[in-house]
């Protein structure tokens, strides 16, 4: 027997093993990634449905508060935050989950824009203004760049 032969038939097969190693890693890797932000995905409509059926839940408090917020008493002024507070915590975990790349561009695009919607209510710019400060700075100046009328409504208090 010719022992460098079957050491080099040894060596390719072993690269070619490699190779295949590595190609079904990345196979696995990328069919994990798909499913974490499908998974990622779901979650958010989830999240979604539940701050939708709250805020619908209050449509009246709501409605008033986003056209004209100094008409809200006291109490309605605190549950309209509490309303306009769950909308952006909703934006927020997007956000979070855009940034660490479990949502696509596209996904984080969508919340971006039903959020221009909320954000052209007087209400909802000023209550936003009130609250802001409870989110971490990138979220803020992510919404004051992103919306520059928004950091310009007048304070409620």
């Amino acid at each position: 027997m010719n022992w460098a032969a079957i050491e080099g038939i040894a060596s390719v097969a072993g690269a070619i093993g490699v190779v295949i190693s590595i190609t079904f890693l990345i196979y696995e890797v990328r069919h994990n990634a798909r499913a974490i932000e499908g998974a990622t995905v779901q979650s958010l409509m989830t999240l979604e449905r539940e701050v939708f059926g709250l805020l619908a839940e209050n449509a009246e408090l709501m409605t008033k508060g986003g056209k004209n917020p100094a008409a809200l008493t006291d109490v309605e002024q605190y549950q309209y935050e509490r309303g306009v507070g769950t909308y952006m915590s909703l934006i927020y975990s997007a956000y979070m989950q855009h940034e660490r790349e479990l949502v696509e561009d596209e996904v984080w695009d969508a919340y971006l824009n039903a959020l221009a919607r909320h954000m052209q209510a007087p209400g909802f710019s000023e209550s936003w203004l009130q609250i802001s400060i409870g989110y971490p700075k990138s979220f803020q100046d992510l919404i004051k760049e992103r919306f520059p009328q928004s950091s310009q409504a007048k304070s409620i208090t």
